[in-house]
Protein backbone atom coordinates (compact mmCIF):
# COMPACT_ATOMS: atom_id res chain seq x y z
CA UNK A 1 0.00 0.00 0.00
CA UNK A 2 2.67 2.32 0.98
CA UNK A 3 4.86 2.07 -2.38
CA UNK A 4 1.69 2.21 -4.04
CA UNK A 5 1.16 5.57 -2.98
CA UNK A 6 4.84 6.57 -3.05
CA UNK A 7 4.92 5.62 -6.65
CA UNK A 8 1.37 7.01 -7.43
CA UNK A 9 2.87 10.92 -5.69
CA UNK A 10 5.91 10.70 -7.75
CA UNK A 11 4.18 9.84 -11.33
CA UNK A 12 2.13 12.70 -10.42
CA UNK A 13 4.69 14.74 -9.68
CA UNK A 14 6.73 13.89 -13.04
CA UNK A 15 3.36 14.54 -14.56
CA UNK A 16 3.14 18.09 -13.02
CA UNK A 17 6.45 19.02 -13.58
CA UNK A 18 6.23 17.55 -17.42
CA UNK A 19 3.21 19.83 -18.19
CA UNK A 20 4.80 22.85 -16.41
CA UNK A 21 7.89 22.77 -18.67
CA UNK A 22 6.04 22.22 -21.68
CA UNK A 23 3.33 25.03 -20.76
CA UNK A 24 6.27 27.36 -20.03
CA UNK A 25 7.78 26.83 -22.99
CA UNK A 26 5.20 26.34 -25.73
CA UNK A 27 3.15 29.59 -24.19
CA UNK A 28 1.67 30.02 -27.45
CA UNK A 29 -0.09 26.91 -28.77
CA UNK A 30 -4.13 26.24 -28.32
CA UNK A 31 -2.87 23.49 -26.18
CA UNK A 32 -1.51 25.14 -23.98
CA UNK A 33 -3.84 27.44 -22.72
CA UNK A 34 -5.71 24.26 -21.06
CA UNK A 35 -2.77 23.91 -18.72
CA UNK A 36 -3.88 26.60 -16.40
CA UNK A 37 -1.35 27.31 -12.84
CA UNK A 38 -4.24 26.47 -10.66
CA UNK A 39 -4.51 22.74 -12.14
CA UNK A 40 -0.99 22.20 -11.96
CA UNK A 41 -0.70 23.65 -8.39
CA UNK A 42 -3.60 21.48 -7.41
CA UNK A 43 -2.03 18.47 -8.96
CA UNK A 44 1.35 19.46 -6.95
CA UNK A 45 -0.84 19.45 -3.77
CA UNK A 46 -2.21 15.86 -4.75
CA UNK A 47 1.19 14.74 -5.58
CA UNK A 48 2.66 15.81 -1.96
CA UNK A 49 0.12 14.83 -0.41
CA UNK A 50 0.27 10.83 -1.80
CA UNK A 51 4.12 11.48 -1.31
CA UNK A 52 3.36 12.23 2.70
CA UNK A 53 0.57 9.81 2.74
CA UNK A 54 3.15 6.85 1.18
CA UNK A 55 5.97 7.71 3.36
CA UNK A 56 3.38 7.81 6.90
CA UNK A 57 2.27 4.22 5.39
CA UNK A 58 5.55 3.00 5.30
CA UNK A 59 6.35 3.71 8.86
CA UNK A 60 3.24 2.29 10.32
CA UNK A 61 3.98 -0.58 8.11
CA UNK A 62 7.69 -1.00 9.94
CA UNK A 63 6.08 -0.27 13.22
CA UNK A 64 3.43 -2.79 12.72
CA UNK A 65 6.02 -5.55 11.17
CA UNK A 66 8.54 -4.98 14.81
CA UNK A 67 5.62 -5.50 17.53
CA UNK A 68 3.67 -8.11 15.83
CA UNK A 69 4.78 -11.59 16.39
CA UNK A 70 4.62 -14.36 14.11
CA UNK A 71 1.90 -17.20 14.98
CA UNK A 72 0.82 -20.56 14.41
CA UNK A 73 -1.67 -20.91 12.10
CA UNK A 74 -3.51 -23.72 13.61
CA UNK A 75 -3.42 -23.05 17.30
CA UNK A 76 -1.61 -19.07 17.59
CA UNK A 77 1.04 -19.80 19.95
CA UNK A 78 4.20 -17.38 19.15
CA UNK A 79 6.67 -19.48 16.86
CA UNK A 80 10.67 -18.17 15.28
CA UNK A 81 10.12 -15.85 12.44
CA UNK A 82 9.73 -17.63 9.15
CA UNK A 83 8.05 -20.38 10.33
CA UNK A 84 4.25 -20.95 9.40
CA UNK A 85 3.46 -23.58 12.10
CA UNK A 86 4.60 -24.48 15.80
CA UNK A 87 6.52 -27.50 15.96
CA UNK A 88 4.05 -29.97 17.17
CA UNK A 89 1.68 -29.17 13.92
CA UNK A 90 4.42 -29.26 11.67
CA UNK A 91 5.11 -32.55 12.72
CA UNK A 92 1.13 -33.31 12.16
CA UNK A 93 1.11 -31.85 8.87
CA UNK A 94 4.42 -33.55 7.57
CA UNK A 95 3.17 -37.20 8.71
CA UNK A 96 -0.05 -36.36 7.50
CA UNK A 97 1.59 -35.31 4.06
CA UNK A 98 4.30 -38.63 4.27
CA UNK A 99 1.39 -41.06 4.63
CA UNK A 100 -0.94 -39.71 2.16
CA UNK A 101 2.17 -39.79 -0.44
CA UNK A 102 4.05 -42.76 0.56
CA UNK A 103 0.56 -44.88 0.60
CA UNK A 104 1.81 -47.98 -1.29
CA UNK A 105 3.34 -51.31 -0.30
CA UNK A 106 6.95 -52.57 -0.46
CA UNK A 107 6.98 -55.42 -2.89
CA UNK A 108 8.97 -58.46 -1.34
CA UNK A 109 10.75 -60.52 -4.37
Amino acid sequence: MSSTLLRLGFWTLILVLALFVLATTYPDEQWAELISNRMLTQALVLAIALIVAGIVASLFGKGVSAVAKNRCRVCRIPIPVGAIYCRAHLRAILHEEDDRTHSTSIRRR
